[in-house]
């Protein structure tokens, strides 16, 4: 037995179930493709070609990565974990060689690089982001842990007028000449009640991004425009995934980050970390908005 799901816009079918994400569960049997994988999964001689092999933040603590390409699609060794497929086209992922239940960390990887790898060989990329809106207009929050994503996505939720669109990652397409977000995403920080994705629709433009920068104690927040070539190094430095990518997907995310960087108006936010300038970051997006 299959068990479907939709993320982000797209329908992912697993050999386990995922009892505490439900309300992704969609009623959909999986056929062809999905059941072939599972069935021959990696035969013994497969041939396997190293993609990658790093250490990456994963389930909580920093582990090694590595990464192959096959026949059969790709296939994920993380330390203190399992072996995770993903099928060739990203419709399929599960556990290798495993039908037993999933560990705690055997669904953190899932819902991490496994996810945001099948995400991007369906033409979906994965941000290092929060998200906010208001007026029907997304602003990304891009940056390193510890530099405010969340706490910014948190505090223009408790505003009138403003919602949370994502808390972590946010996943991207091209939709003609138009950025879009998909939220339906699971924000792992979060708990399902408070995911931030429930009640928004499947696709919404994505019309600003700030590179978030750390500032000086008493200095006020600032914003400024990025030029195109910098809009796309922001785009690019704060990818989710893109260390577990083959060459061909490298280029199609380069491709996207040219792309997206031409149709969103890309900022500099240098933010100070204190409950005084919240108001002043609201005041300057308002203004964008």
């Amino acid at each position: 037995m299959m068990y479907s799901y939709c993320f982000a816009g797209e329908r992912f079918c697993f050999p386990q179930p995922f009892q505490e994400l439900a309300s992704f569960r969609i009623d959909a049997r999986a056929v062809g493709e999905a059941t072939l994988f599972v069935s021959q999964s990696f035969p013994e001689n497969e041939s396997l070609q190293i993609i990658s092999c790093a250490n990456g933040w994963v389930g909580g603590a920093q582990r090694g990565v590595e990464i192959y390409a096959a026949s059969q699609g790709m296939l994920l060794k993380i330390e203190g974990g399992g072996e995770f497929f993903v099928s060739p086209h990203g419709e399929t992922i599960g556990k290798l060689g495993s039908k037993d239940e999933l560990s705690q960390i055997d669904r953190e990887i899932i819902l991490g690089p496994v996810l945001v790898l099948a995400l991007a060989l369906r033409g979906v990329w994965s941000l290092h982001a929060s998200a906010v809106m208001t007026r029907d207009k997304v602003t990304a929050f891009l940056g390193e842990s510890g530099l405010g994503k969340s706490t910014l996505a948190a505090y223009f939720s408790q505003n009138s007028g403003w919602r949370r669109v994502a808390d972590d990652i946010l996943p991207t397409k091209m939709n003609g000449l138009k950025v879009m977000a998909l939220p339906h995403f699971p924000q792992l920080k979060l708990s399902m009640e408070s995911q931030p994705w429930i009640g928004l629709p499947e696709l919404l433009p994505l019309s600003f991004a700030c590179l978030l920068e750390p500032a000086e104690p008493d200095q006020n927040p600032e914003l400024h425009r990025l030029s195109s070539t910098q809009a796309v190094q922001a785009l690019l430095s704060h990818a989710a995934g893109t260390r577990l990518f083959t060459p061909e997907l490298l280029a199609k995310h380069l491709e996207f980050s040219v792309l997206a960087a031409q149709h969103i108006p890309t900022y500099r936010l240098i933010y100070p970390h204190r409950r005084d300038a919240l108001p002043l970051v609201r005041e300057m997006l308002e203004s964008l908005c």
